[in-house]
């Protein structure tokens, strides 16, 4: 069932696209669920305070871990996947094509998820053309983000190549209150033509990133 059309998947599903993260400015989480169905934020740009309700309000636990200061369908942060294997990295669209939004108890297919669902982000993969990509992005408070994407073919359908690379510092109004966060992004296509059976097609891909978050 792998292969199993997204129309026929019995799920409430939302399909981001890269256009639509590009005209809403969205980058992360926190960015993007300020503007899907049924889905909350916390923190300083969100729709909830999302420092608990303890006598101890404290948000170190957010800034650590972006991904679970969300809710989804007003229960709890949804699962966080990438290309549906299960991760604590956070999304970003530096590196991302497209981000589907699962909203309910179950996994898309099978096996255990989160009561509120899976949020899973599409990685970008090398491709058979060369393609470049430059962006900067200035925004309140003195923010800057800056961000690189570059796609080279090595063998012609056999070999390509994918480098993207991110700097992104978001400023606050209430000072010194920052969140830098550095990545570097590496991905790989092979497609070898000496494995090739009865029009059986083998491709392996390889991605790798590198970053840290200060804030």
């Amino acid at each position: 069932r792998i292969k199993t059309e997204l129309r026929d998947v019995g799920s409430a599903i939302s399909v981001v696209t890269k256009e639509f993260l590009r005209d809403t400015g969205a980058t992360s989480n926190q960015t993007l669920l300020q503007y899907t169905t049924n889905t909350e934020v916390g923190g300083i740009g969100g729709n909830f305070a999302g420092v608990g309700n303890g006598q101890l309000l404290n948000d170190s636990s957010a800034r650590l871990s972006p991904n679970t200061n969300t809710r989804v369908r007003g229960l709890t942060f949804a699962d966080n996947t990438r290309d549906y294997f299960l991760t604590d990295i956070a999304w970003d669209s530096f590196n991302t094509d497209r981000i589907e939004l699962q909203r309910g108890p179950n996994s898309i297919l099978f096996g255990l998820g989160s009561p509120a669902g899976i949020i899973n982000g599409g990685l970008k993969k090398a491709e058979f053309r060369n393609s470049n990509e430059v962006e900067v992005r200035y925004g309140s408070y003195g923010s800057a983000r800056g961000s690189l994407d570059f796609n080279r073919v090595i063998l012609k359908d056999e070999l390509a190549v994918r480098i993207a690379a991110l700097d992104d510092k978001t400023q606050y109004r209430q000072k010194p209150a920052y969140n830098a966060d550095h990545r570097i992004y590496g991905a790989v296509r092979y497609d070898p033509k000496f494995i090739k059976i009865d029009g059986a097609h083998t491709r392996i891909d390889i991605n790798y990133e590198k970053g840290d978050i200060n804030a």
